[in-house]
């Protein structure tokens, strides 16, 4: 073994260690207010800093059609002023401080990320707990922010190939569930949201009762609980939001979307529906996931891309979802790629694990680049914060987070090679295609 990778894995190994040591499920403190907020706690005084995060139960997942891209919008409007903090105002104090934020919207939760040093608390949690119920949602503003949010759309769909093309497929594939739909919604609901009905989106889904708040950091529990009570408490809570009870029925037929479109090269996309995050083979997708896709060893880039040099490269996978989800291999084709030839190697490849499997060598790899995203994600507070937050809502519980990796490595090759044949199947594939226009595919 070389030098500088045995140093690293030895490095990796004694981090790993060291985060198992000091992040303890035992170390979390969680309390609950009357009004529903949960509060998730962990002290961590590495440095004098605190990741304080506000994750709700909100997300594309939730919006139905008229308000498809609501959930996305709300996170611009929460910078945007309340009767007590102006527009801009959220972000002059955050920085005054010393601080930094963000947020960030998915299908199943929305994220409000804010870093501060420790003696900040009571001001970011004043700041935090006045938007939760405050929002002003000025006539003037919205409509600048709407242009704002449309503006974004242009950009990151309509103008990108790639993003267009998922959107299509996504759609194609995914008929009932509110999955249909990506988070950016639809243009027309974009230029069509009405306040009153946005209003009312944010009091259902923006109550204490819908939030969970995660603290990590260099402070002390019982004074941060006192001052959470303090700000939140009087945040009345709303009825509970609508359950969401639709289910995708089961794909009965190869899909196929065929775009054309002004580009400089096609764009293919292949997905096949898969399990939730929740369902033990979302574990043996996401191993099946590494030596398929991830890296220039994975068998697709292999194939595709060094040795038939029909692609620039491949990547997918799948995605952490509430709800079943689907299993993404998208490939970026070289100029005049033969887009068959590119599906046929891919079905090749899908077949041959299924008969097959994976090898002993690829499923230990698997586990180490499992391993090694999931515990560099937990060597900073704000990584920690995230994967609590998200473990809580994704997974229903933040314990959840404790047992992840065991959830991985308790997954045998056999069971990999069982989820294969069950969703790379023909009648659960959708295909896309975008094919620039005047060309031939």
């Amino acid at each position: 073994m070389p030098r500088r990778i045995g140093l690293f894995i030895l490095s990796f190994l004694i981090l790993t260690a060291m985060l198992q040591a000091t992040f303890k499920k035992e170390d979390i403190k969680v309390h609950q207010l009357e009004n529903g907020l949960k509060i998730i706690f962990y002290e961590d005084h590495t440095i004098p800093n605190v990741a304080y995060y506000t994750f709700f139960k909100v997300g594309s997942r939730n919006e139905r059609p008229g308000l498809t891209g609501v959930s996305h919008f709300i996170e611009h409007m929460m910078f945007n002023g309340t009767e007590k903090f102006g527009p801009g105002e959220f972000d002059r104090i955050m920085e005054f401080y010393g601080g930094a934020n963000n947020a960030y919207t998915g299908d199943d939760f929305t994220a409000y990320t804010d870093w501060f040093p420790s003696p900040a608390l009571e001001r970011m949690i004043e700041l935090e707990a006045n938007r939760m119920q405050g929002l002003l949602f000025d006539p003037k503003v919205l409509e600048s922010e709407r242009g704002v949010v449309a503006s974004e759309r242009r950009m990151s769909v309509e103008n990108n190939n790639e993003a267009i093309l998922y959107e299509n497929v996504r759609a194609t594939a995914i008929m009932a569930h509110p999955y249909h739909w990506d988070v950016i919604g639809w243009m027309s609901d974009i230029l069509s949201w009405r306040r009153e009905d946005i209003i009312q989106y944010y009091r259902t889904y923006y109550a204490p009762n819908n939030a969970v708040l995660v603290v990590v950091g260099d402070f002390d529990t019982q004074k941060a609980l006192g001052l959470i009570k303090k700000y939140y408490e009087k945040i009345p809570s709303q009825s509970p939001p609508p359950p969401i009870t639709t289910v995708e029925p089961p794909q009965l037929g190869r899909k196929e979307v065929s775009l054309k479109k002004e580009a400089q090269t096609p764009s293919f996309l292949v997905v096949y529906h898969g399990p939730s995050c929740r369902e033990a083979d979302f574990f043996a997708l996401s191993i099946l996931e590494k030596p398929l896709l991830r890296g220039e060893s994975s068998r697709l880039y292999r194939r595709l891309v060094r040795e038939e040099q029909l692609a620039i490269s491949v990547s997918g996978g799948i995605d952490e979802k509430i709800d079943p989800f689907l299993f993404t291999i998208e490939v970026k084709p070289r100029p005049e790629a033969d887009l068959n030839k590119i599906e046929n190697i891919i079905d090749e490849e899908l077949s041959k694990i299924i008969k097959s499997g994976i090898t002993e060598e690829e499923y230990q790899k698997a586990l180490n680049i499992i391993r090694s995203d999931f515990y560099f994600g937990l060597q900073t507070i704000s990584g920690k914060a995230n994967l609590l937050g998200a473990a809580e809502i994704l997974y229903g519980s933040y314990e959840k987070l404790f047992t992840l990796i065991d959830n991985y490595t308790a997954v045998q090759r056999p069971e990999i090679q069982a989820a294969a044949k069950k969703y790379f199947q023909e009648q659960n594939k959708t295909v896309g295609r975008l094919i620039p226009q005047g060309g031939n595919q």
